[in-house]
């Protein structure tokens, strides 16, 4: 069954890049030219950003002061702060406290991290809505990761694929409706997944490892259940696929978002694919690829869906207008 909310508005939405890229070309001298052309060709992915010496907390900054600014919010009015990485700034208190003391957010504001992956910006859509409903006037989302840092040198298949971005939403009260569903799969949580480790009697207590993906496991994961989530939700909101403006899938590589929209039934004209200069950006993807959608004024939001899917293995669904939302160009982070 899904999850329905009313009197909520998704207000405004932005991202933050690190401005430095990796050029997928620039990799051949390691992997071979016929090896990269033929990844870059899979993907769909010519470059990826790198966060380097920034943070994920630097990135959620620069992109939450972007969207006030560009909002005309004052940041003593937001009253809730929801961060969801898998790359939080410190092992404890988060990411969320170090966006609450960097903006200068009021005392009273509740902050908190989740800690999840590609279908993060979903999840936390989800808790900043009930967050709305219970009260909070002015919500900060913020989803993203600098996944780069837990690449495995050599790891050619994952290095070429993701990249490090930050998404944020504002949501508070509106007139507007959103409707959710979730598909969880635990048993698939060793197919996508960073391993920690608990030093003990050893200097470091603790220590997180390289990256680890089965594309494949993932693949057949989404190409197996997405179709089906989506359409159940179209079901129980009693639409068809025709009837969606524009479709939001989390940008993993372009081969599985080809399979994704003929399974789906969405059309080309409904389909927004943009990572070739970004890549995958985990939960950073969506509210990034609405920022990038710039300058399209025949397109028309009145009903979007989004989609999320990846870590757990796990898929989040909403649908949702976006008509009354801002969209933000987005923010371009030095490194330094």
């Amino acid at each position: 069954m899904s999850l329905s909310f009313s009197d909520v508005q998704l207000r405004a939405v932005t991202a933050a890049l690190p401005k430095t890229r990796l050029e997928m070309k620039n990799l051949a001298s390691l992997y071979g030219e016929t090896e990269m052309r033929r990844i870059v060709e899979s993907t769909g992915i010519s470059s990826v950003r790198v966060a380097g010496k920034l943070t994920t907390g630097d990135l959620c900054t620069a992109a939450a002061r972007h969207l006030l600014t560009n909002a005309n919010v004052s940041a003593s009015d937001i009253d809730a702060v929801v961060v969801v990485t898998q790359t939080p700034d410190d092992f404890m208190p988060g990411v969320a406290l170090g966006i609450h003391a960097s903006l200068g957010l009021p005392r009273s504001c509740l902050t908190f991290d989740l800690n999840f992956g590609c279908p993060g910006f979903v999840y936390g859509l989800l808790q900043a809505v009930m967050l709305v409903r219970a009260g909070h006037k002015n919500v900060l989302l913020c989803a993203g990761d600098v996944t780069t840092k837990l690449i495995k040198p050599g790891d050619r298949h994952v290095q070429a694929v993701f990249g490090d971005a930050v998404g944020v939403a504002l949501l508070g009260p509106g007139a507007e409706k959103i409707d959710f569903l979730f598909d969880t799969d635990g048993a698939g949580r060793p197919h996508l997944h960073t391993p920690l480790t608990y030093n003990l009697f050893h200097d470091r207590a603790a220590t997180a490892g390289h990256l680890y993906m089965d594309g494949s496991e993932v693949m057949k994961f989404a190409l197996s259940r997405v179709p089906s989530m989506v359409n159940k939700l179209l079901d129980q909101c009693g639409l068809t696929p025709a009837e969606i403006d524009l479709a939001f899938f989390h940008q993993a590589n372009m081969l599985m978002l080809k399979y994704l929209r003929k399974l789906t039934g969405f059309t080309p004209n409904q389909w927004v694919i943009d990572l070739a200069e970004t890549g995958n950006t985990g939960p950073a993807s969506i509210p990034l690829l609405m920022a990038r959608l710039q300058d399209i004024h025949a397109i028309r939001f009145n009903k979007v869906i989004l989609c999320g899917f990846g870590i757990g293995l796990s898929v989040g669904v909403a649908i949702t207008s976006l008509k009354e939302t801002q969209r933000i160009s987005p923010i371009e982070v030095e490194v330094s």
